[in-house]
């Protein structure tokens, strides 16, 4: 056992903010910026970073309730989460059932396959118990902190931006790694690539274009983050909002995404501007569907003229930017495409062969999330994830409504884009999501409709006016040190 260097930062950090544990959840959106470091070093398999601040909150939230603390928002975030509760009971459930009832009558792609290279019959394992670990410590953060945002003293904005601040960070690695690829700058990669248990790509090259992965184990995961911030900026952004790091974080996380080559992020973004005036419709208001038309037209003429402006000074480029673009268009022809293609074939024959239940939760690998989801948890999980994600949908716009512009509305907004753009990522080409810090944003949301459900049911509205009336700027709640300006945390027109 050993300690890196990112353990004896992250370790006595926890530890002094362990009786400050919202301060924790900043570290822990933090810690998620770096999933290839390890905190701890285990044999042949590290402990991720975000890990660390995730088990530090949870044994604070659970010793408070053993003591008997009660949040305001306890019941109405109760009813929000609870259909994701009972799938994860459910997937549990199977994950101990379903591979001993289908024993040895499926072929399932196990979690390491390293030493295999191929299907085996299905039975038993330790991935079933490692998977089942990490959705309960999972689990346990969602309820726990759905629970915890709702008390009066936390001011919920601070944990969105520390959500931007880890999108700064990654933006910033990515140009320090584009600069240590081409100019050799001198780069940290022991810093960020201490976990033994993975195996990192950064040497990858498209061309004589180099592949960006930043501070993730390979470029395609660091696309699917920064597809999360853009997501959220993006939307956050044209809602009006305005925090001194959102519009600026915009076409950086744009230029540090082109820098991964990602299939993956590409693909994301543009399902994402296929999506956004549908998404504007569906709010019902004219200027935010006049804002998105405004904002696609302007991207495309600044990219275009970009473009125009980097090929003139560097002709070299338009070859590397062509061949950037034929490999991304070609992806379906490649070996590592037809394998994964391959292998959520191989998922979804499960489906039917266990008459729709799945083969349990960590039993078997896919590509991407859905195939994956159903040939672990079945259709009755795929079916509860679905309740669960509408429903929490749905409670959010309804929120949204009750409320001039405020922290709560501008969680509901951004974390939603960002939960968006990793489920829309995962889809592309993740096999699962368990980042804490993705399941922290969704308690992140709960919280905030709670807190808006809580103020509609006890008819009133917690903050102080001044000058115009949409635009809160005093809290009055107490235990909140000293006056917010909240005008100076968010834009006075949100459509």
């Amino acid at each position: 056992m050993s300690v890196p260097l990112f353990g004896l930062i992250v370790f006595p950090l926890c530890f002094l903010l362990w009786l400050r544990p919202a301060r924790m959840l900043e570290v822990l959106l933090l810690a998620g910026a770096f999933p290839a470091a390890a905190a701890l070093v285990l044999g042949g398999g590290g402990v991720q970073p975000v890990l660390v601040p995730t088990l530090g909150f949870i044994s604070y939230a659970m010793l408070q309730r053993m003591l008997g603390a009660r949040y305001p928002g306890d019941r109405a975030a109760r009813a929000l989460y609870m259909p994701f509760v009972l799938t994860a009971a459910w997937a549990v459930l199977g994950s101990v059932i379903l591979p001993r009832v289908f024993m040895n009558s499926v072929l399932v792609w196990p979690q390491r396959n390293d030493s295999t290279a191929q299907q085996v019959l299905l039975a038993p394992s330790f991935g079933n118990i490692t998977q089942d670990i990490y959705l309960m410590v999972n689990v346990m953060l969602t309820v726990l902190a759905a629970g915890f945002l709702t008390r009066a003293d936390i001011r919920i904005d601070r944990l969105y931006r520390a959500y931007l601040f880890s999108g700064w960070v990654v933006c910033i690695l990515c140009f320090w790694q584009l600069a240590h690829r081409l100019a050799g700058v001198p780069f940290p990669s022991a810093f960020l690539y201490s976990n033994p248990g993975w195996v990192i790509f950064d040497g990858q090259m498209a061309g004589s274009v180099p592949r960006i992965n930043g501070s993730f184990t390979e470029p395609s995961a660091c696309g699917a983050y920064l597809s999360g911030i853009l997501y959220s900026t993006i939307w956050a952004g044209l809602q009006g909002y305005r925090l001194r790091m959102l519009r600026a974080l915009i076409p950086v996380a744009a230029v540090a995404l082109l820098t991964t080559t990602s299939t993956t992020g590409f693909a994301t973004m543009a399902v994402g501007f296929l999506i956004l005036p549908a998404a504007a419709l569906a709010t019902g208001s004219i200027r935010l569907f006049g804002r998105v038309g405004r904002f696609l037209a302007i991207g495309a003429a600044i990219a275009g003229f970009g473009s125009l402006v980097l090929i003139t000074i560097e002709p070299r480029l338009l070859p590397a930017m062509e061949l950037v673009f034929q490999s991304t268009a070609d992806k379906q022809d490649s070996e590592s495409y037809q394998e994964r293609s391959m292998a959520d074939r191989d998922a979804l024959a499960v489906v039917p062969q266990t008459f729709g239940l799945g083969s349990g939760w960590g039993s078997n690998r896919a590509s991407s999330l859905i195939p994956s989801l159903l040939s672990t948890i079945g259709v009755v999980g795929v079916a509860g994830m679905l309740i669960f994600d509408v429903r929490l949908v749905r409670s959010a716009m309804q929120a949204r409504r009750l409320v001039p512009i405020c922290p709560e509305r501008l969680m509901i907004d951004g974390g939603l884009a960002a939960l968006a753009g990793r489920m829309v990522a995962a889809i592309m080409s993740g096999p699962t999501i368990g980042f804490p810090d993705f399941y922290l944003m969704m308690a992140m949301v709960i919280a905030a409709v709670a807190r808006i459900r809580v103020w509609a049911a006890e008819n009133r509205w917690p903050y102080e006016t001044q000058g115009r009336p949409d635009i809160p700027s005093t809290p009055v709640w107490p235990h909140v040190p000293g006056p917010v300006a909240l005008s100076q945390m968010v834009g006075s027109s949100v459509a």
